[in-house]
């Protein structure tokens, strides 16, 4: 299994965020809908999909992410997020195999969607 998702994770493009204030912490179902779509086309593994899927929002959220106060405070950590772009999509998945270097408080397992209403850049 750890195997698979890191073969998927490894597919896809790393990412940069360059608006992290842009970031959309409480998605609608039909947001979280066409995120979770995008996640199984890209080959993302079925075992996890619902668990990213409930990640992407706030009240899932680890403790340094959880509310808009405590995300202004730890915003100069993002930049160390290794993030993969969902393909198409405004959209981060930060899996928690690729992320070991940031505290506990800042990342879930098997790993969170942040999604964004831009600035979202594919790193060539």
């Amino acid at each position: 299994m750890i195997l698979f998702c890191r073969r998927w994770v490894n597919s896809l493009q790393p990412a940069r965020v360059t608006r992290w204030g842009g970031m959309i912490s409480t998605p609608d179902a039909v947001l979280q809908a066409v995120i979770k779509r995008s996640l199984i086309d890209s080959g993302c593994p079925l075992s996890i999909v619902n668990e990213l899927i409930e990640n992407a929002h706030e009240r899932n959220w680890p403790q340094g992410l959880a509310t808009l106060e405590t995300r202004q405070m730890n915003r100069r950590y993002y930049e160390n997020y290794v993030a993969k772009h969902i393909p198409g999509k405004q959209a981060v998945v930060v899996m928690a195999c690729e992320n070991q270097h940031m505290g506990e408080d800042m990342i879930l397992e098997p790993g969170l969607v942040m999604i964004f209403a831009h600035g979202v850049e594919e790193i060539l």
